[in-house]
């Protein structure tokens, strides 16, 4: 189980108990959480051979859902935040501050809507930033913690590793290549010569594709390349839950996906 999918976990769990009076809208933490590691994907960058990851990202909410989020971005904020560490680590992101998340109202969207910006500011222009909003509505303490009980239930959950189930990619085309086992729980494919498997192919990103064993299963996942990925010949941007003998490809690159 990935770490998001595990932070996602307890945050349902916390959902369900404590907050769960409080949380009445079609947005709930969880679906929040799932939400920012797609933007942290989303808008990472390279320097100097390093992914860097967001560490700013501004939640438009609906009124309703915004009030809802107000009440308890003491606890729920922390949270997030410590997920998104997680996320960063297990996928090799670097982060330049811990990631900051800041609430803000959008009239003009409906209940259970939200719309996410995340970039990446310098630990000055971020300290700056915070002062300037201090007071503001979209404000937020970064020195606000969790209970100790909620911290090490996140510990706990962050630790733990479910084992891949045996799995193997094999490439089909250019040329026949031979099968390598999936041994972790994401597998970066892409132009970059630090991805996991590296695509020599000027139409891939250098950042272009994930395999993730998510819940048990195995799902193909574009990272906002141009031209996508294809599974059984169909492009898509979406994630798609691979099959036995699935084939999937990114560029000119087929692999063929088995699964015992």
């Amino acid at each position: 189980m990935s770490v998001i999918n595990r932070f996602e976990s307890m945050m349902q769990g916390i959902v369900e108990g404590s907050f769960g009076r409080v949380f009445r809208s079609r947005l709930q933490p969880v679906e929040l959480s799932s939400k920012l590691a797609r933007a942290m994907d989303g808008n990472q960058q390279l320097m100097q051979d390093r992914r860097i990851a967001p560490n700013l990202y501004d939640i438009y909410l609906s009124p309703r859902d915004y009030a809802e989020f107000r009440a308890t971005e003491g606890r729920v904020i922390p949270m997030l935040s410590e997920g998104l560490i997680a996320v960063a680590r297990e996928r090799n992101y670097a982060l330049t501050s811990r990631p900051i998340l800041r609430f803000h109202e959008d009239p003009g969207m409906v209940t259970g809507q939200t719309r996410l910006e995340a970039q990446i500011l310098d630990a000055r222009a971020l300290q700056d930033g915070q002062q300037q909003a201090a007071g503001g509505a979209g404000a937020m303490d970064e020195t606000r913690s969790i209970n100790p009980a909620e911290a090490r239930e996140l510990a706990r959950r962050t630790a733990e590793a479910e084992q891949v189930a045996p799995a193997w990619l094999t490439l089909n085309r250019p040329a026949r290549g031979k099968p390598m086992q999936i041994t972790k729980p994401v597998i970066h494919l892409g132009r970059h010569l630090s991805n996991d498997v590296v695509v020599n192919d000027k139409r891939v990103s250098r950042y272009h594709a994930e395999l993730r064993f998510e819940h048990g299963q195995f799902v193909f996942y574009d990272l906002g390349s141009t031209n996508g990925v294809g599974v059984n010949g169909v492009l898509t941007h979406q994630p798609v839950p691979l099959k036995n003998n699935d084939l999937i490809s990114i560029g000119s690159h087929e692999f063929i996906f088995q699964r015992r």
